[in-house]
């Protein structure tokens, strides 16, 4: 499979040639295209964000990944993040092999209109999504909700920046 240029796409209307129906099919097959999506902070990738992103490719023709802007991740983890700036976290998304395509993501309804224009058939999500009752990209789309499962022993950005901190400040 060749490997795509990085180029990175601020907003999910520039995804469309990165994920034709027909682009990087592969021969032979003509069963229908299966589009997974997720989205997430990204700030400071770690290997728990590489095994979590490849799970999210495996059985899935394509991956679009919406990375969260700076906004967004301040209003869910507060005034001290993101400690790396949304354009540095998407072009670190988009330049990884089991991605696609990554847009900046701006508001959840963007993440619900990315489903619908590009006929999403599976929403990925980590464990803390599986007992919600509405997922956005889910709900009203037609797609199916695929949990991840969080694996033991890896930890979160948050508990890396708290180990970070607290080493610092002995330092």
């Amino acid at each position: 499979m060749a490997r795509r240029a990085c180029a990175v796409s601020r907003h999910a209307s520039d995804l469309r040639s990165r994920v034709s129906p027909t682009a990087d099919r592969s021969e032979g097959y003509d069963g229908p295209m299966h589009v997974g999506l997720t989205s997430g902070c990204f700030d400071l990738i770690h290997f728990g964000h590489l095994h979590y992103l490849d799970r999210c490719r495996r059985a899935r023709d394509k991956l679009i990944v919406g990375v969260d802007s700076d906004a967004m991740v301040r209003a869910a983890k507060g005034p001290a993040r993101p400690i790396v700036p949304e354009l540095e976290r998407l072009a670190l998304i988009n330049s990884l092999g089991v991605v696609d395509a990554a847009f900046l993501l701006g508001s959840l309804d963007e993440l619900h209109r990315v489903a619908i224009a590009f006929g999403v058939t599976r929403v990925c999500k980590h464990a803390g999504f599986k007992d919600l009752e509405h997922v956005v990209g889910v709900t009203g789309t037609g797609a199916e909700l695929v949990i991840i499962p969080d694996v033991d022993g890896l930890v979160s950005t948050t508990a890396l920046v708290r180990r970070i901190r607290g080493a610092g400040a002995g330092a």
